[in-house]
């Protein structure tokens, strides 16, 4: 099926005579069904042969060719059926277009090619483009045997005088010729009105159909695809254009050629419009008289979307179906000559037209139009990747059913469907694509019909594009290195199926164990297929899209119930794994211990190893191995393992030539163990003394090396067990580092908890202070301090009178309105670090 627009011009170029005869060959057994529609598109082996020169790689000997001379259009060859494998002829004239052609007995064209003099092909073809001179047919001899039949040679200049000239017939009547000899070139004079026009064939006998061509001011086309192609072969007549028409037959007698002018300007039944579920549709006799009719698509008649299909009701022929539009240029087409052919097109709100051709035989066909396909899409029972199907049914062939699924769906047909229907989608181009089996990918519009009454059970579960997220599998994040699994879940009679996406690489296959199910794999290519076997064991082979590593694994019920599935590996590796193993550093001897050794591809049954120098020492027993397959969880028995530097050595289980080697390991001394850490002792406050308790340790320790800190930084010189508390830490954190040292094992260190160095104690007065001088008004007082323990740095000082503080100075000038009453100093002693210290002279009287 195709969705075809112009096609571009065809160009085969000189090179071995026997790959272009095979071409033609081709072209030939074309050229035996009914119809030939022309192209403008131009067809030369390269440039026109020069004559004259010595011969060259003619695969003849020129003087051995019999000369034939150019005919005239509607005489007969001149050579009639001569032996040899070559005819010789002479070009006049300017540069031009000449029939070339090589015929057997029954008049059918053979395979043959033109050479100049020189030895250089001009063409290879039965329509060249030549300049004057000498040229020779040449028939291909055929798997390098010389020919040896009688041919005959029909030359002929394609611009010569008695071309007749023709109207367009529009779709009601054809042009109705003679060929009065056998191998006769009639010629056609088409009018000359710009428009897109096609030549059109009844259906004949294969063989009988006239070998046709267009030329145009020195120049012949061909089609860029076999000449009876449907869909390509269309002209734009803007320049006086010729109908090149060939007898092929066996003997003289009439031909028909239709010559239709595409698009606007012709009268064409409308065609009934219809919707999913009520079709329009209309009849037409299609035979070698009535070979080709036309219907209307007005403007704004039909849908965005449209399916239009072909239906043969009568009769035993065969026909072709093609879209254009209003300039005549082709829209979607079904190259196959059909009894029942289906084609989608996406057309706009412009008017086209639906073109049928008879291909083989007579029949009445009915043509059906399905339009607004969008718009009528109906909703599909369920999207769950297992869901309940869609019942549908097609009562006649040209109906269709339209449903709307999420990108890239699931769809095919439950176990209970009465039959299988023809599933197709819209492509991004507009084209209808048909699903070439069930089930398949498809997003969008999914498009059910039936060449014959179809009753359906269609599934429609959503995948998603992608699968690294499908929109209702689940997903394997484990390494896949040696398969996957087990997957189980229940089957019930609304959840026929699951899927899971899976890691892998490009070329990975798995062998599955399934139980109740059938597996199949959604590859990232877009296509599905069945894994093979049967029974309980499969293989699946996946492929994931070429920018991806992951594809979805479906599995399909046999029945309700439970199932299960596992997979392993069919080459050991899959999802892109190498064995490899590494990054365990550091051990301890005189132990066992439980260690993590990480690595690639690692399996439970692997066999590790402990070595030194390629010597084994100890086995290292797995345990377990993590669903990554990124490490081993295993045990190691180092008691009696000297400290020192060793290997550990891999082997895979399944592929013992594969081992790895990791030579980092280090076997250390055993550590110092500290059962009871180190604690701080006395009052942590400024200018106390401190000392640090270190322990329990196992076994008992040689000595210890401390090291004191404030807010983490070192105290410099502090190295001793004791420590006494500058005043300038108070408010800082103070921790001591504690080192264990002990002959044969390692050292091991441990910092006490913080403790906030705190105030120190109040400094005491051993001697109170007193007021000095003469306590009486006017007069100025001061103050002894006394003696104080520790030392205070600095004082300050309270007067009160009548225990009203008055001043804070050291001194005192004693006022006249204090006479009689009582007079007091109190001194503060302040240290660095400390709280502070106060004491209180004695009581004096102010005297007047």
């Amino acid at each position: 099926m195709i969705s075809a627009g112009r096609h571009a011009r065809a160009s085969t170029h000189g090179g071995d005579i026997h790959d272009v005869s095979t071409m033609i060959r081709r072209m030939l057994t074309a050229a035996s069904t009914a119809l030939v529609v022309i192209t403008s598109g131009l067809v030369l082996t390269g440039a026109p042969a020069a004559a004259g020169g010595p011969p060259g790689t003619i695969p003849v000997d020129p003087a051995a060719c019999a000369v034939t001379a150019p005919i005239e259009f509607g005489a007969a060859p001149t050579d009639e059926l001569a032996g040899g494998a070559c005819r010789r002829f002479t070009v006049t004239g300017g540069y031009t277009s000449y029939l070339a052609r090589a015929a057997d007995a029954d008049n059918a064209t053979l395979p043959s090619a033109v050479y100049g003099y020189s030895g250089s092909m001009a063409c290879a073809q039965a329509f060249c483009n030549l300049s004057a001179g000498t040229y020779y047919l040449v028939v291909d001899p055929g798997a390098g045997q010389p020919y040896a039949e009688p041919f005959r040679a029909t030359v002929a200049g394609l611009f010569g005088a008695g071309c007749e000239p023709v109207t367009g017939q529009g779709f009601s009547d054809a042009y109705r010729g003679t060929f009065a000899h056998v191998g006769a070139v009639g010629c056609l004079e088409l009018p000359v009105a710009t428009g897109q026009y096609q030549v059109t064939l009844p259906p004949a006998a294969p063989g009988r159909q006239p070998l046709t061509q267009l030329v145009q001011e020195g120049d012949a086309f061909l089609c860029n695809a076999p000449v009876t192609t449907t869909a390509g072969c269309t002209v734009r007549i803007d320049r006086p254009t010729r109908l090149i028409v060939v007898n092929q037959g066996p003997a003289a007698g009439d031909y028909q050629v239709g010559l239709q002018r595409l698009g606007r300007g012709n009268t064409c039944a409308a065609l009934a419009p219809g919707k999913p579920g009520a079709p329009g549709s209309m009849t037409v006799p299609l035979s070698g008289a009535d070979f080709v009719t036309c219907f209307a698509v007005p403007a704004g008649g039909s849908g965005s979307e449209e399916v239009l299909t072909l239906d043969r009701v009568e009769g035993d022929g065969t026909a072709r179906l093609s879209v254009y539009d209003y300039d005549g240029i082709l829209r979607c087409a079904d190259e196959t000559a059909a009894a029942y052919q289906q084609i989608g097109c996406t057309l706009g709100d412009s008017s086209h037209m639906v073109v049928v051709r008879s291909a083989t035989g007579a029949g009445k066909f009915r043509i059906s139009q399905v339009t607004a396909i969008a718009a009528n899409c109906a909703a599909p029972a369920s999207t769950a990747f297992g869901g309940v199907p869609t019942a549908g049914s097609i009562a006649v062939p040209g109906d269709v059913r339209c449903y709307r699924v999420t990108d890239n769906s699931w769809i095919g047909t439950a176990p209970d469907s009465a039959s299988t229907p023809t599933v197709r989608r819209f492509g991004w181009d507009g084209g209808l694509y048909t699903c070439a089996t069930l089930p398949c990918l498809a997003s969008g519009e999914v498009i059910v019909s039936g060449a014959e009454p179809v009753d359906y059970r269609l599934d429609t579960w959503a995948v998603g594009y992608d699968y690294a997220e499908p929109v209702d599998c689940d997903v394997l994040t484990d390494s896949t290195a040696y398969g996957f699994g087990p997957i189980t879940g229940t089957f019930t009679a609304t959840d026929r199926a699951a899927c899971v996406s899976v890691p892998m690489g490009l070329e990975d296959d798995f062998r599955l164990t399934v139980e109740n199910a059938v597996p199949w794999v959604i590859n990232g290519q877009g296509t599905i297929a069945r894994c093979a076997g049967n029974g309980a064991t499969w293989t699946c082979s996946p492929r994931p899209a070429p920018s991806g590593d992951r594809a979805l694994i479906a599995f399909l019920a046999t029945g309700t119930g439970p199932f299960r599935a596992e997979a392993t590996c069919a080459d050991l590796f899959c999802d892109r794994a190498s064995f490899s193993v590494g990054g365990l550093y550091n051990l301890t001897a005189g132990s066992k211990a439980t260690v993590k050794i990480y690595g690639n591809a690692l399996h439970q049954q692997d066999t590790v190893t402990l070595t030194q120098y390629g010597r084994q020492i100890v086995p290292i027993v797995v345990r377990s191995v993590d669903p990554s397959r990124t490490f081993y969880t295993a045990e190691i028995d180092l008691t009696g393992v000297e400290p020192g530097s060793y290997e550990v050595t891999a082997t895979s289980y399944g592929r013992p030539e594969r081992t790895f080697v990791d030579d980092r390991v280090t076997v250390l001394e055993p550590q110092l163990a500290v059962t009871t850490g180190p604690t701080i002792s006395g009052p942590v406050v400024a200018d106390a003394k401190v000392t640090v308790k270190p322990g329990v340790w196992s076994p008992a320790v040689d000595y210890y090396s401390y090291y004191w800190y404030a807010n983490g930084e070192a105290i410099r010189g502090a190295r001793d067990a004791s420590f006494t508390i500058p005043a300038t830490l108070r408010g800082q954190r103070l921790t001591v580092t504690v080192i264990g040292h002990r002959l044969g094992y390692r050292d091991n260190t441990v910092t006490t908890a913080a403790y906030v160095v705190g105030y120190g104690p109040a400094a005491k007065a051993t001697t109170k202070p007193k007021i000095t001088g003469t306590v009486k008004v006017n007069r100025t007082v001061k103050v002894s301090v006394g003696v104080w323990s520790p030392r205070a740095s600095s004082y300050g000082y309270e007067w009160r009178v009548n225990g009203v503080l008055v001043a804070t100075s050291s001194s005192l000038k004693l006022k006249k309105s204090w006479a009689g009453k009582k007079l007091t100093v109190t001194v503060i002693a302040k240290r660095t670090g400390h709280y502070a210290g106060k004491a209180v002279s004695s009581t004096i009287k102010i005297k007047k």
